[in-house]
């Protein structure tokens, strides 16, 4: 009589304690309302009904919408996900699937929501554990949330959860969101994790979908570079600047491919092209001031060549130097005025304004370099 009694009594307090929970949530005092559910939730019995999983879901609801019990509990939005699917676990005959499904649709707005104002302000790793509660609940209901499980991988990436990022992008591949692009980001993740025969391979297989995708056409030219196969980066990028003939970046990239390669004069018309669409491309200035300024020093080794008796064939060689050295300043000097601050650009114009005896320019170049 005495163990059924006591049995008695602790099943009465259980039901007390969540009957006192609900009336805390009910009132505001949310603390209070946590702490009688997890009283509840550590009885066998009580722990077995539907409605105090129900309830502490209800409760962990009201908690992860004030940011000023964060601190206190920082696993409410998990309990709140992980009380609903027991509650509804429990419920075999979807007696409370409106409240359920009501209280799960609320917890994943509010995780879009954070999703959104974290990824605005750069907080990627709170944002991918927003997206993936925000899956975890479409799935709950057999839903594919495509965005959530793009944007999760995408944000997991941006917090060096490379696995998980992988793993999503790998999902978005399979049920065809963000394709052929989202090839680009699992080779990318590939190449990261030095596993460059799967990223070889997941390249090969995409190429094969989408012959025609420029990004996977970029994706492989980056693979050859990353490789130094400048031969087989060749044909890739003649077909991108086919395909996307006003990118200036792909010609810059076909200009240093070009000159990886010794064909000078194809890496001077590539750039002029890359300038041609974006005249103030630093990048593109830079290599072909470097280009002409090349060609320059080649000049006057020629004329060093020539004998002293045939002063008028040198005189003409080195005016001809000066010539080329005067485009490799222009260009130089463009590139200047667009990054005044960059000692590569300073160096070079400094040394091409003393090939040409310009020794006011190289000492306005030496006291830029003071000023830095």
């Amino acid at each position: 009589m005495i163990s059924v009694g006591l049995a008695m009594a602790l099943q009465t307090n259980a039901q007390a304690d969540v009957t006192s929970a609900y009336n805390a949530n009910k009132q505001g005092d949310y603390a209070k309302a946590a702490e009688y559910i997890e009283k509840a939730i550590n009885d066998p019995k009580a722990a077995t009904k539907e409605k105090t999983w129900r309830y502490r879901g209800d409760i962990y609801l009201s908690i992860a919408t004030k940011p000023e019990l964060t601190a206190q509990f920082p696993n409410a939005v998990q309990f709140c996900k992980e009380s609903y699917f027991k509650s509804m676990e429990i419920d075999t005959k979807k007696e409370w699937i409106q409240e359920n499904t009501a209280g799960l649709s609320s917890l994943q707005a509010m995780m879009l929501e954070s999703a959104a104002s974290q990824y605005g302000s750069n907080d990627f790793c709170g944002a991918s554990g927003s997206f993936a509660v925000a899956r975890d609940i479409s799935e709950r209901f057999k839903i594919v949330d495509s965005v959530a499980i793009y944007n999760g991988a995408y944000c997991a990436e941006r917090c060096g959860k490379l696995e998980e990022a992988l793993a999503g992008f790998q999902e978005s591949a399979k049920i065809g969101y963000n394709v052929p692009s989202v090839y680009s980001s699992i080779v990318e993740l590939y190449n990261k994790m030095g596993k460059k025969e799967e990223a070889v391979k997941t390249l090969s297989e995409a190429r094969a979908k989408f012959p025609k995708d420029a990004e996977l056409l970029r994706a492989e030219v980056n693979v050859y570079l990353t490789e130094e196969k400048y031969d087989q980066a060749l044909g890739l990028l003649k077909d991108l600047t086919a395909q996307d003939p006003s990118n200036e970046m792909i010609w810059f990239v076909l200009g240093v491919t070009y000159e990886k390669l010794g064909k000078v004069s194809d890496q001077e018309t590539a750039y002029l092209k890359a300038l041609e669409i974006n005249p103030k491309y630093f990048d593109a200035l830079f290599n072909l001031g470097a280009t002409y300024y090349n060609q320059g020093v080649e000049k006057y080794k020629e004329c060093d060549k020539i004998p002293p008796r045939e002063a008028v064939k040198y005189d003409a060689c080195v005016k001809d130097a000066n010539t080329i050295f005067a485009k490799s300043i222009g260009y130089f000097e463009t590139g200047y005025n667009e990054r005044p601050t960059d000692k590569d650009i300073i160096n070079a114009l400094k040394e091409a304004y003393v090939r040409v005896g310009n020794m006011e320019g190289k000492k306005k170049m030496e006291e830029a370099l003071k000023g830095l």
